[in-house]
């Protein structure tokens, strides 16, 4: 912006030259005194030297740049790069060059869109077990502000073809040869991306460069490998469903088991109850012999008054001491 100023302010010393020889030619006319015109013509030009000697020697650098300044006589460049703000060079002697300090991104995609390069770009290489893999590849890079000068004097303008993109598809070959493919379809797919970070970073860092990230995406594998992995998940889900038929199959068995164990306990306790009930029936008939036999007699009914056995028949009962054990149990009237 500075150097249109005094670009401006060149154009108007000049045009006061111009007036200034007008003004001569006029007074000439009039063989007048051209001393009025001389000193205008001399002032203009002056001012126009002036201003665009201070154009040309005067750089604006903007916040996300870098000024180059070359010596044409001793072919050197100076030890710093300028920064941001208005510096002064020497016209004729010095020359600048401005380097954009701002982040870049370079990519290389298989869509036609996508890439830096116009159609199929995509960086296709094999793995450690020699599947064929291809990916989308960006880098995220910046010329370093204060080591701009090796940029300048290695690569100028040529640095993005010229290294970066060589680089970058160096180190994704070196890289996938280090991993197999089951990996970079998994979860070490970051540690893939941070293995060609390192080893583009190892590359042009030393030549004026700053690596920020690379990120790789759209993976794209074989087609062989694609039908082998929908094999491999098929078999997963039937190896699954298979688990899933085995445990079921097991509850199922300790459900029956379980439910076995409970009959079995209450056949166990139905017994034990029953031994009990005859143990508890067998103290008492040791304790009272004749019980069983009242037991009997009352049970065939209140309205039994007489029982006939024949007379051939052994007695059943010793009457004699049924009869004494009622006349106990019954109670005076």
């Amino acid at each position: 912006m500075i150097n249109i100023v005094f670009n401006v302010l060149a154009l108007a010393g000049l045009a006061i030259a111009g007036f200034g020889g007008f003004m001569i030619l006029q007074l000439l006319s009039r063989n007048a005194s051209i001393r009025g015109g001389v000193l205008i013509t001399i002032v203009g030009l002056v001012l126009a030297i002036v201003f665009f000697v201070m154009g040309a020697g005067v750089i604006e650098v903007q916040p996300n740049e870098v000024a180059v300044v070359f010596n044409v006589l001793t072919g050197d460049l100076l030890d710093t790069p300028l920064g941001p703000g208005l510096h002064v060079i020497i016209p004729g002697i010095q020359e600048a060059t401005i380097y954009s300090i701002a982040q870049q991104e370079y990519t290389m995609a298989g869509s036609v869109s996508t890439g830096a390069v116009r159609g199929d770009d995509a960086v296709v290489a094999l793995t450690q077990d020699g599947q064929r893999v291809e990916l989308d590849v960006t880098v995220i890079f910046r010329i370093s502000p204060a080591n701009a000068n090796i940029v300048h004097r290695n690569w100028q303008d040529r640095y993005v073809n010229g290294l970066v993109r060589p680089a970058l598809r160096n180190q994704v070959r070196s890289a996938l040869t280090q991993f197999r493919v089951e990996q970079i379809y998994g979860t070490e797919h970051s540690e893939l991306e941070q293995t060609v970070e390192e080893g583009v970073r190892r590359l042009i860092e030393p030549e004026g460069f700053e690596v920020t990230n690379v990120l790789i995406r759209n993976i794209t594998f074989s087609p062989e490998y694609v039908a082998s992995i929908e094999q491999k998940q098929v078999a997963q889900q039937q190896a699954q469903e298979a688990e899933f038929r085995v445990r079921q199959r097991e509850q199922e068995a300790e459900q029956a088991r379980a439910l076995a164990r409970g009959e079995a306990d209450a056949a166990r306790i139905r017994a034990e109850g029953e031994a009990a009930a005859l143990q508890l029936i067998n103290e008492q008939l040791s304790q009272n012999p004749l019980l069983l036999q009242w037991r009997y007699i009352e049970s065939l009914g209140p309205n039994v008054q007489l029982m006939i056995i024949p007379s051939n028949s052994p007695f059943l009962f010793d009457l004699e001491s049924l009869m004494s054990q009622a006349e106990i149990a019954t109670p005076a009237q």
